[in-house]
C-alpha cells in the first residue's frame, strides 16, 4: 500500500483543487475510485500508474509474481511513452531500452512522480526478491 500511497500524494500536489481526482482523493476514496476520476478526467497516465501499482501489490506473493511486476511495468512504459513529447529525456529512455532505474532517474528529473514512484517500487521489488 505504500506505493499506492506514494503516487496518490505524489500526484496529488499536481492537481488543481476543483478536480474530481483530487476530491477523491482528500477524502481517502479507495483507489479503484481515484483511478475512475483520473480517467473520466483524461489523468491516464496517473491512472495507469495507480492501477499498476494496486496490481502489483495484488500479485505480491503468488506463484507467479516474480515476473508479472517486471514484465506489467515494461508494458505500462510503452503507454506512457505515447504520451511524452518526443524531446522527453524519459521518452528517449524508453525508446532506448534503458533500465528501469534509468528511466525512473529521467521520469524524476522531468517531474513524472507517478512513473518515477512507480518504477522505484519495481525496483525495490528486483532488488528484493532477486527479481
Amino acid at each position: 500500500m505504500d506505493t499506492i500511497k506514494q503516487i496518490v500524494a505524489g500526484f496529488r500536489a499536481q492537481l488543481p483543487s476543483d478536480s474530481k481526482t483530487a476530491a477523491a482523493i482528500d477524502r481517502g476514496a479507495p483507489a479503484e475510485e481515484i483511478s475512475a476520476c483520473a480517467v473520466a478526467e483524461g489523468l491516464h497516465a496517473f491512472a495507469g500508474a495507480l492501477f499498476e501499482a494496486c496490481e502489483v501489490e495484488a500479485t505480491d506473493g503468488l506463484p507467479d509474481s516474480d515476473t508479472r511486476p517486471l514484465d506489467t511495468i515494461r508494458a505500462r512504459l510503452a503507454d506512457f511513452r505515447r504520451d511524452l513529447p518526443t524531446d522527453s529525456a524519459t521518452a528517449r529512455a524508453i525508446d532506448t531500452g534503458a533500465s528501469l532505474e534509468e528511466i525512473s532517474e529521467a521520469a524524476a528529473q522531468e517531474g513524472l512522480d507517478s512513473l518515477t514512484a512507480l518504477l522505484v517500487e519495481c525496483e525495490q521489488e528486483q532488488l528484493g526478491g532477486g527479481r
